[in-house]
């Protein structure tokens, strides 16, 4: 239903865009204006409103293809994988959320590095003890979210509402009791799992700003890369 939704407020909003570029009394676009903006302008807005009515006509009509050995995945595929499931019901704001985690994390554990060789000298043993740990947590992040995506991908959306709503009366109580449970275990283990690699970018973030003052003892940013293990620790639960 929310599908038909998107689609009709995608060619809505496809028509809306026509009738302002192209109406004589808005903007009055034309190929053939003596204006090579406009007559510009007028193409490439013809030509965006086709890959518009195309491409998000097929993305919104198309099922979601599965993806057999997730683990195989490189960054950018998982990225892709976890940006299709942007438009769930159930898991479109967590889907948004941890394909955007990979580039934070990267970033976050690039700043914490530069950070810490800039506090403790490149190579030295200092450095590499907190480096290790950064490049852990790092890792540890990018292979949970394949995890996450290979957890997306076994969630049967159309079911878990019908088992929320208890509309097929056709499966035992005892059964539809059973399989609730097993995709609410799923559904929380997706949102803790999200949950945790914010917290572990933040406390990067943290360790950033702490090795970064020279005030700060080196007892409290060894306090705070004991958290960073921990939740790395955490993580690896669910690999």
């Amino acid at each position: 239903m929310k599908n038909f939704l998107k689609i009709a407020a995608l060619n809505a909003g496809i028509i809306i865009v026509g009738v302002v570029a192209y109406s004589d009394g808005l903007l009055g676009l034309r190929p053939t204006d003596p204006s090579i903006l406009r007559a510009g302008l007028s193409i490439l807005t013809g030509l965006g409103m086709g890959a518009g009515l195309i491409g998000g006509n097929l993305r919104l009509l198309s099922p979601r293809k599965k993806i057999e050995n997730v683990s195989e995945l490189n960054e950018a595929q998982v990225k892709n994988l976890l940006r299709g499931y942007t438009d769930s019901d159930v898991f479109g704001a967590l889907a948004k959320t941890a394909s955007d985690q990979a580039d934070r994390i990267n970033a976050a554990a690039k700043r914490a590095a530069g950070a810490v060789d800039l506090r403790f000298g490149a190579g030295t043993l200092s450095a590499e003890r907190y480096v290790s740990a950064i490049t852990s947590a790092r890792e540890t992040l990018l292979s949970n979210l394949k995890n996450i995506a290979n957890r997306l991908q076994l969630f049967n959306e159309e079911e878990y509402r019908r088992l929320k709503n208890k509309k097929d009366d056709s499966i035992p109580a005892d059964v539809r009791e059973q399989k609730q449970l097993l995709y609410d275990k799923n559904a929380e283990d997706i949102k803790k799992q999200v949950s945790l690699n914010e917290r572990l970018i933040l406390k990067l973030d943290t360790l950033t700003v702490e090795v970064s003052d020279d005030d700060e003892s080196e007892e409290k940013t060894d306090d705070l890369l004991a958290e960073i293990t921990e939740l790395t620790d955490e993580l690896k639960y669910y690999r």
